[in-house]
């Protein structure tokens, strides 16, 4: 019951905490079913594809994982944008700074700016600020502190030691939107020529390679059916079908964690997701050529 008690925790609180991050209302039971159909789709899929009871158990784990990663991963995806934009708000804060107003006025010009995951941030500052009446310190340390982002982490003690201990503001903001715009363009560029070398590594391995075995696989079964009894043709036979299947659904999953991790780095929930991906690609065109190549092969 304990371990019950803590994997509750840990797992569904978790998860639903993120939703409430992410502004979506989610609760237990709606969470509970997109876990029931993380476990029916790979069951159907399992009986449609005709796969064996190993393959069918690793389908599914893998699409319950995936399910249990979805909320990090739209989280994560949601402090990127934020990150992503952060720098046009500090500009507006600066140019504000810059012009006479203080720091409570630049965050109202963030906020009226209405710019994407990062106006919502400064509005939940102002918000404690002027209707709990917390002070400017206090706001943004429980601000950071909700949104879990290094970045926002950093602002919030650059603003508050600046009010301690007093400093230009203004040209510590410009330095720091600079370096994060800096970054973010090394990363697009890392991530351009990243991305097209896996592209194309992923088209081969996870699209082409399925199509081919198949396609040799459905002309060995036609030519098993037109020249029969002839002894140097191999017989291809349901289970044999079942057991390339294992090969290329353990293949695509180990390779699209592989591919994950160049492009996210080594972040498990990431892996999950993209081996779910790529298993279900390269199995349903393994499956969709094994169907239609006897009908190519015996015209």
């Amino acid at each position: 019951m304990k371990y019950l008690e803590l994997i509750y925790k840990r797992v569904i609180k978790r998860n639903l905490l993120i939703f409430k991050k992410l502004g979506k209302s989610f609760d237990e039971k709606k969470f509970f079913l997109m876990l029931a159909f993380s476990v029916i789709i790979p069951i159907i899929l399992s009986r449609l594809l005709n796969l064996s009871f190993k393959s069918t158990i690793i389908m599914t784990l893998l699409y319950f994982g995936a399910a249990l990663s979805l909320p990090s991963i739209l989280y994560e995806s949601k402090m990127e944008k934020l990150e992503e934009n952060l720098p046009k708000a500090l500009y507006i804060i600066v140019l504000a700074l810059d012009s006479g107003r203080s720091i409570n006025e630049a965050l109202h010009e963030v906020v009226r700016a209405n710019i994407k995951e990062v106006s919502p941030v400064f509005a939940r500052v102002l918000y404690l600020i002027e209707k709990q009446k917390l002070s400017f310190e206090d706001a943004m340390t429980i601000v950071s502190t909700f949104y879990d982002s290094k970045i926002l982490r950093m602002l919030g003690k650059i603003m508050i030691e600046n009010r301690k201990f007093g400093g230009n503001l203004s040209e510590t903001l410009k330095t720091l939107a600079k370096t994060l715009e800096d970054f973010r363009l090394y990363k697009r560029q890392l991530m351009s020529v990243t991305a097209n070398s896996l592209a194309m590594g992923f088209i081969m391995i996870c699209l082409v390679v399925p199509g081919v075995a198949a396609l040799l696989a459905s002309y060995l079964m036609v030519l098993g059916k037109t020249l029969p009894g002839v002894g140097n043709i191999p017989q291809i036979n349901p289970e044999d079908i079942k057991r390339c299947l294992d090969v290329i659904q353990m293949g695509s999953v180990v390779v699209g964690a592989l591919f994950s991790v160049p492009l996210f780095g080594f972040k498990i929930n990431r892996m999950l997701l993209i081996s779910a991906i790529t298993m279900t690609g390269s199995m349903l065109v393994f499956y969709l050529m094994i169907t239609i190549g006897p009908m190519l092969f015996s015209q």
